[in-house]
C-alpha cells in the first residue's frame, strides 16, 4: 500500500470516518481506480497488494470488494495466483499475494478479470534491484558530534535510492520523541552520510538512555496501469531494506 493511502487508511480507522464499501459487479471498469504495490525487503520474497475504489478513490473513498463474477490475479516469471482479500475494517477491502523470489527486474503483471463487463489484463511493473546495507549496523553507538556513514551495495544503478533516517529517543519526562530526516541523492553512489546532530529529537533527552534509529533504503519505479481502469490509479515496485543503529545521547 502506498503511503498516501497508508495514512488515509489510518486516518479512516482513527476518525471512523464512515469508510464505504460495495461489490466490484456494481461498478463498471471506466469508473474504477486502481492502486497496485509490488514490494521486496530483502527477504526473498515479494508481495503484492491491491486496492480497487469508486471514482479517484482517495480519503474516505469507496472500496471495492471483488463479486463471485470478478478476480483479481497477479503473474511473475511464468507463475500466476489469485489474490486473496485481507481482513477488512470499516469497509476497506485489500487484496494481497506473495511470490518466493524477488530478482531484479521480474516483470509482475496485475490483472483484474471480469465475466460481465471490461476487464483490465495488463498492469505491469519490473522489480528494482535489491541491495544490501553495509552500515551502519546495529553494533554501532554514534555520538552526538559523529557523522552516521550509510553504505549500501550494489550501486550504480539507474534507479536514485530514497533514504530515510530515524531516531527516536527518551524524554526526561518518560515519554518518546522522533526525528525523520530524508536524505536526498544525486545517484545511486552507494555511499552517503548524515550529521547525528541533524536527527536528534527536539527536548530534553534522557542521557542514560540510548536513542535507537533506523536507516531505510528503496529503489522505487512506477510502472504502466491498464488503460481500461477509466478513474486512473497507480502500480508501483520497490525493493527496500533498512537497518539499525543507536545514538549515545550523553556523549
Amino acid at each position: 500500500m502506498s503511503s498516501l493511502r497508508f495514512l488515509s487508511f489510518i486516518l479512516c480507522l482513527a476518525a471512523v470516518c464512515g469508510c464505504s464499501s460495495t461489490s466490484s459487479e456494481n461498478v463498471t471498469t471506466q469508473g474504477i481506480s486502481a492502486d497496485f504495490d509490488i514490494f521486496a525487503d530483502g527477504s526473498g520474497r515479494t508481495f503484492v497488494t491491491a486496492e480497487l475504489e469508486v471514482g479517484s478513490g482517495g480519503f474516505g473513498g469507496t472500496s471495492l470488494k471483488l463479486g463471485p463474477s470478478d478476480s483479481l490475479t497477479v503473474r511473475a516469471n511464468g507463475i500466476q495466483k489469485t489474490m486473496t482479500e485481507d481482513a477488512s475494517i470499516f469497509g476497506q477491502y485489500r487484496y494481497l499475494a506473495s511470490f518466493d523470489f524477488d530478482d531484479a527486474n521480474t516483470l509482475f503483471t496485475v490483472s483484474f478479470n471480469r465475466t460481465n463487463g471490461t476487464s483490465a489484463p495488463n498492469s505491469n511493473v519490473a522489480l528494482p534491484d535489491g541491495f544490501n546495507v553495509i552500515s551502519p549496523s546495529s553494533s554501532n553507538v554514534f555520538g552526538t558530534g559523529d557523522t552516521i556513514p550509510i553504505i549500501w551495495s550494489p550501486s550504480g544503478t539507474a534507479i536514485v535510492p530514497r533514504v530515510f533516517v530515524t531516531l527516536t529517543c527518551t524524554l526526561t519526562s518518560g515519554l518518546p520523541t522522533i526525528d525523520v530526516e530524508n536524505i536526498s541523492l544525486g545517484s545511486d553512489s552507494g555511499v552517503t552520510s548524515l550529521p547525528v546532530a541533524a536527527i536528534i529529537p527536539i527536548g530534553t533527552l534522557d542521557t542514560s538512555r540510548l536513542c535507537e534509529g533506523t536507516v531505510e533504503l528503496s529503489r522505487w519505479r512506477s510502472g504502466n496501469l491498464d488503460p481500461n481502469y477509466g478513474e486512473g490509479g497507480q502500480i508501483d515496485a520497490e525493493h527496500a531494506k533498512g537497518t539499525q543503529f543507536f545514538v549515545n545521547p550523553g556523549s
